[in-house]
């Protein structure tokens, strides 16, 4: 791959992590659901040949699996197959035939690739929780649907420059970590989470969960709730709605059974160890010119000038576009 070549798929990859971020700024309008404006960028990539694009693919998975913490966790798995999946969808239907593409435009390819996204997503949940996500499923896809609609809104009235801007070097070397290091860290987490996903018992599981949060506070990566109470109710509604076992609680035709409660719980208290686990790897920055080092320096000079510059988040988003030159 050409160095251009290979710098702006870097860059676009920055650009996928940025407009995550720049989500950040956004109200939430429905809890515990993510617009994914990340997705702007790759309807506006397809003017890169396939291999190129299957490449930003994986960027945007595993430098935004990366970033969040949860590159070690089952969590990366569902990201990359969804984002991989949806994005060969939208990328066939972008050049398929010119028929397709005028009967269903920017519009209509995004929200094939919001279907295909959220199918994917409930079909590997289904693989852990069991048939009762597919309960879920509506509600994931209306809002997947209301969410492809705005990236293509905002793909067809952004423009991404055709060069990646020049990266200066700041005087302040940003520390990076030692291969040694690195692959202890994974070493252990690999470990410890093999072992926790193992376990049935609810008191071993307890003590792994415990043990995975002060892992996550000494590797200096802030414990937040709420998205271990989003992932605690999205388990737990999944298995209520497959009974199993003694009937606990009957309301109508719904029946709350001790089996799918306990094993929810176990499900449940198993993510969010892993989960917990996998942030112990987010403060870790590779070494080298890999494309996702590069897609990472990227990121951090374009979340500066997002920072700097003034006016709205979409002001914000344009100037960052409009730059040719960061700081690293």
């Amino acid at each position: 791959m050409r160095l251009r070549d290979r710098n702006y798929i870097a860059y676009l990859g920055a650009l996928t992590l940025l407009f995550s971020y720049a989500e950040m700024f956004l109200p939430r309008t429905v809890p515990f659901f993510r617009l994914g404006l990340g997705n702007t960028v790759v309807l506006l990539a397809f003017g890169l040949d396939f291999p190129a694009f299957v490449v930003l693919l994986l960027i945007k998975a595993i430098a935004s699996s990366l970033m969040a913490g949860t590159l070690f966790s089952p969590f990366f798995v569902m990201s990359l197959a969804q984002s991989v999946a949806s994005g060969i969808v939208m990328y066939g239907l972008f050049y398929g035939t010119r028929r397709i593409q005028k009967l269903i435009g920017l519009y209509g390819i995004s929200m094939v690739g919001a279907v295909v996204s959220t199918m994917v997503q409930i079909l590997l949940a289904s693989l852990y929780l069991g048939q009762g996500s597919f309960a879920l499923l509506g509600p994931m896809m209306l809002f997947s649907l209301f969410a492809s609609i705005l990236t293509a809104f905002l793909a067809l009235h952004l423009h991404i420059p055709e060069q990646a801007p020049i990266i200066q070097s700041s005087k302040a070397e940003l520390k990076t970590s030692s291969p040694y290091r690195i692959w202890g860290i994974v070493f252990a987490i690999c470990a410890m989470a093999v072992f926790t996903l193992m376990q049935s018992d609810l008191k071993v599981l307890g003590v792994c969960l415990v043990l995975s949060f002060v892992a996550q506070k000494i590797s200096g990566r802030r414990i937040l709730l709420m998205p271990h109470v989003t992932l605690w109710i999205f388990v737990l509604i999944a298995n209520v709605l497959s009974p199993s076992g003694q009937v606990l609680y009957s309301v109508g035709e719904f029946n709350l059974t001790e089996g799918s409660l306990v094993n929810g719980v176990c499900q449940a208290m198993k993510l969010s160890a892993v989960s917990a686990l996998s942030q112990c790897a987010a403060n870790l920055r590779p070494q080298g010119n890999s494309l996702i080092a590069l897609s990472l320096k990227y990121f951090r000079g374009l979340s500066n000038v997002l920072h700097n510059s003034s006016g709205n988040i979409f002001k914000k988003i344009r100037t960052a576009l409009a730059t040719t030159e960061i700081t690293d």
